[in-house]
């Protein structure tokens, strides 16, 4: 926040400053005054706490509005190959299917959920996107062979658990992302937690967490860009709290207000 901004914002906790300043210089000669000042004081500390709590809180929703946009790039220039299980290029060497999995790449995936929502905006009903990541045990340094089988199993699981309607697609070296037409949030959640106890019943050597960000129209956002950026936001989260006991969380995006 610019700095006139904030001293703006800072106004009243002076004017409260000043005024305990004068009432203190009559309160040495006159003492009751004295009382008003040290009221005065207090109340410029109280304004001065809610600024700064209001200062705090703007800079966090403008930090989770930056990292939107950027997913929203990403999601408008095709995402690029990343070191840190972020979506990969995968999807921009074999631009229809997954080799390794047989799923569906990003671009398709784009495709699809852009031609979704326009289904959704018309016939009224809610569109969820959902990405889903893998984790691998830290303490152990699985093979690429293992990491491989353990991706392709885990491909093979979503499409058993998922119905013949919901796109399922890779769209990162550990991530997938799905579209669950006509199913809100809740219900998107809850699909999630299902692969997780479908992962826990097959059983792996390796695979550690599975995290997972929901986002879903018209709840979360009404275009394309803003489901993906709000479903990566909220698997990041999901990512932070990794070291939590459990299979993974399942993270929904705050609702946003709607705008057709």
């Amino acid at each position: 926040m610019p700095i006139t901004k904030r001293v703006n914002k800072l106004r009243l906790p002076i004017v409260f400053l000043l005024c305990a300043v004068v009432a203190g210089v009559i309160g040495y000669f006159y003492a009751p005054v004295l009382l008003v000042s040290l009221l005065l004081v207090a109340l410029a500390v109280v304004s001065m706490l809610q600024i700064g709590a209001k200062i705090t809180s703007q800079e966090d929703e403008r930090r989770e509005a930056q990292k939107i946009i950027i997913s929203t790039k990403d999601f408008d220039k095709g995402v690029e190959k990343s070191e840190t299980n972020t979506p990969s290029d995968l999807s921009q060497t074999h631009l229809g299917t997954d080799p390794e999995t047989g799923l569906s790449t990003f671009p398709v995936f784009k495709a699809i959920l852009e031609a979704k929502v326009a289904t959704a905006r018309r016939r009224l009903w809610p569109v969820t996107v959902v990405q889903i990541q893998l984790s691998f045990i830290d303490q152990v340094t699985p093979s690429n062979e293992e990491i491989a089988s353990s991706i392709i199993s885990f491909a093979s699981l979503l499409r058993l658990t998922l119905r013949e309607a919901d796109v399922v697609a890779r769209i990162g070296d550990y991530r997938f992302g799905l579209i669950l037409e006509d199913t809100d949030e809740e219900g998107s959640a809850w699909v999630a937690e299902r692969v997780q106890v479908a992962q826990i019943k097959a059983g792996s050597t390796i695979v550690h967490k599975i995290s997972a960000g929901v986002a879903g129209y018209p709840t979360n956002g009404a275009a394309p860009q803003e489901l993906f950026g709000r479903s990566t936001l909220a698997l990041e989260h999901a990512l932070a709290a990794s070291n939590e006991p459990g299979i993974g969380k399942v993270i929904v995006a705050p609702t946003v207000p709607y705008h057709a």
